[in-house]
């Protein structure tokens, strides 16, 4: 698929519109308006598997009342929205027991990633939840791993299964491997911003990322823009070893997301490779060619297919962040011989 095409066309521009609460610009409405039941359909299983239908839903809200989408459409983005309300309701309700549970051992976790990133969003409740994402500091996460069903993952976090829902716990805020006197203090803006670029980086070397991370960045950038000058904010990127990432990054979320302010305006690059990892694999490479035969088979040959796309990724990863791979790989290698 490419950009070019109207269901791409579309799904971008109502994206955007459910995104910002805002209707359709002018010039994208008859793409939108011309399209049929089928390609609605495709729409909606587009923004199942870049799991952003809770964002398409509110921008139907903002068509024009006269306009009529066809067949089942309505009822169906009805369907999947009400699904996302409740799955986020039964997660918040986990959080907040997890975290209770969590200080009652004198234990500090910090909610990150998805879970904290909802709140920038107009409507939190429609966003697609995912994993749920807990940083330690070093000695508490020692003791959260005691915890019974925690178990070890070859990149370094602990995977914990509580209540049908999975619960990672990690020592790292920053999926990032350089000095941690060069990283933004936790909780302050920068290291909102920070933290989300590096989590996407992460994946787009790895098995893949979708749309949804990018959303969830593009909301934050909105909330932390003005906590520091543009200078700064290059400054950060520059000290951490990111700062080629994230002019593609950055150029993407202009390109595809109306990002506005962006502190690396002046640096754009062709945003084409990532655009071309989203669509490839959607929700963290899920939808990629192998990857649910992989999912659902041992763990030797899960290993093969994520290996397998590490190697894909190599030429773009040694482009954007040659560091961060070598560091990536070396961790996952680390970690799958201590767990043999």
């Amino acid at each position: 698929m490419t950009f070019s095409d109207p269901l791409s066309v579309s799904f971008f521009a109502l994206l955007r519109s459910g995104l910002y609460e805002r209707p359709l610009l002018q010039k994208e409405w008859p793409v939108v308006a011309a399209l049929d039941e089928a390609s609605w359909s495709s729409l909606l299983e587009l923004a199942r598997q870049q799991t952003v239908v809770g964002l398409i839903y509110r921008a139907v809200t903002h068509l024009p009342a006269d306009f009529s989408l066809p067949g089942d459409t309505v009822l169906n983005l009805m369907a999947f929205a009400g699904g996302i309300e409740r799955e986020n309701r039964y997660k918040a309700e986990l959080v907040d027991k997890m975290m209770d549970e969590f200080t009652s051992l004198g234990l500090h976790p910090v909610l990150m990633k998805g879970a904290t990133v909802a709140a920038f969003y107009a409507y939190p409740e429609l966003r697609n939840s995912g994993d749920i994402d807990l940083y330690f500091p070093p000695e508490d996460f020692r003791k959260a791993c005691n915890l019974p069903g925690c178990e070890r993952t070859s990149d370094r976090s602990v995977h914990l299964r509580r209540d049908g829902e999975d619960i990672d716990l990690h020592d790292r805020y920053f999926d990032l491997h350089c000095a941690a006197e060069k990283l933004p203090a936790i909780g302050t803006p920068e290291a909102t911003v920070l933290m989300l670029s590096a989590h996407i980086l992460k994946h787009a070397i790895g098995t893949g990322i979708g749309i949804r991370q990018l959303c969830d960045i593009a909301m934050a950038w909105q909330a932390c823009k003005e906590k520091a000058t543009p200078t700064q904010w290059q400054d950060l990127f520059r000290r951490t070893g990111t700062l080629r990432w994230n002019r593609l990054l950055f150029s993407f979320l202009e390109d595809y997301l109306d990002l506005t302010d962006s502190p690396l305006a002046d640096q754009r690059v062709s945003s084409a490779p990532l655009l071309d990892i989203v669509l490839e694999g959607g929700n963290f490479g899920h939808f990629a060619a192998g990857r649910k035969e992989a999912l659902q088979s041992d763990t030797r040959r899960r290993k093969r297919h994520t290996f397998g796309r590490f190697l894909h990724r190599i030429p773009f990863s040694l482009h954007y962040a040659p560091r961060e791979t070598f560091a990536t790989i070396l961790t996952l290698t680390c970690g799958n011989l201590r767990r043999k």
